[in-house]
């Protein structure tokens, strides 16, 4: 295990699903399937992770601890047949960080750099990955290329269209609640229809100005007409909109938080304990070789 792997975490303001038909395509094994629309940005708590590549079966260790992960697994199996990933964590899942891509492109960075191979290649294998197990439906996109990016047309370049901005800002992330599980919501065909109706609006009225001051407000639009906000995170927002502006991470029972940081990051500790606070920056270099 030479390299050390480095992916940042991601938050999504607001999304759009792509068809059934249109996200598996014909399932072959090169298709490359489509993916979200939507806006977010990547921050500077992530993943890091080792590789190892050896034998004929995968270990996946994540801080320490032996564990099933199939979208790791999945994607990088894709390179190699076995070996050993380790990954430490500086975020918790299922709370819209993006941490199963992080996790996913990470590994499958890492374990190209063990093979001496080209490295693009750990994006559409972790985006693939990502979608079939329901983890995520655009992160490792923005997880790639780092700041604060736009996913104006679905799937990856070319055939997808990106934007993304180089943004200094700090930002405070905070925990709320029990964990939410994605696959769960990208499962159900009455959520996700309506998350593509708010989500298409919102992307349609965004586009032609899209400044992230912009991001900030239609990502608290795209929050409250899903009715994605439970009682602890409408805490967060009504406690945070005093020193700053923020919103809901895509989709967990967490904030992200722009403003006076250090005040933010005071008031949310007071509710919801230091444990469950975070301050970080957008990372604008995305995921790289560390060490």
């Amino acid at each position: 295990m030479s390299s050390k792997v480095f992916s940042p975490a991601h938050i999504t303001g607001f999304f759009t699903l792509p068809s059934e038909e249109r996200e598996l395509g014909d399932k072959r094994a090169n298709d490359i399937p489509i993916g979200s629309k939507g806006a977010g940005f990547s921050v500077s708590l992530g993943v890091t992770a080792k590789a190892d590549v050896r034998g004929d079966s995968w270990e996946i260790k994540v801080d320490g601890e032996k564990t099933s992960f199939l979208v790791v697994e999945k994607t990088v199996r894709q390179f190699a047949r076995g070996g050993t990933i380790e990954l430490e964590t500086d975020l918790p899942f299922s709370q819209g960080f993006g941490l199963s891509g992080a996790c996913a492109l990470a590994a499958g960075t890492a374990v190209l750099e063990e093979l001496d191979d080209d490295l693009e290649k750990a994006l559409p294998a972790a985006h693939r990955s990502e979608i079939f197990c329901r983890t995520g439906m655009g992160d490792v996109l923005g997880q790639y290329h780092g700041g604060f990016e736009i996913r104006v047309k679905e799937g990856l370049p070319p055939k997808g269209e990106l934007k993304t901005e180089k943004i200094e800002k700090e930002v405070v992330l905070a925990v709320a609640g029990s964990p939410l599980s994605t696959p769960d919501v990208l499962r159900d065909p009455m959520m996700t229809e309506w998350i593509n109706i708010i989500g298409g609006d919102i992307m349609d009225e965004f586009l032609p100005e899209n400044g992230f001051d912009r991001f900030l407000e239609f990502s608290n639009r795209f929050a409250e007409e899903t009715n994605f906000i439970k009682k602890g995170v409408r805490s967060l927002l009504e406690i945070g909109e005093g020193s700053g502006k923020g919103s809901m991470a895509m989709i967990g029972n967490s904030v992200f938080f722009f403003g006076d940081t250090e005040e933010l990051k005071e008031l949310f500790e007071k509710e919801v304990g230091e444990e469950n606070v975070y301050l970080t920056e957008i990372d604008n270099s995305g995921v790289r070789i560390v060490g």
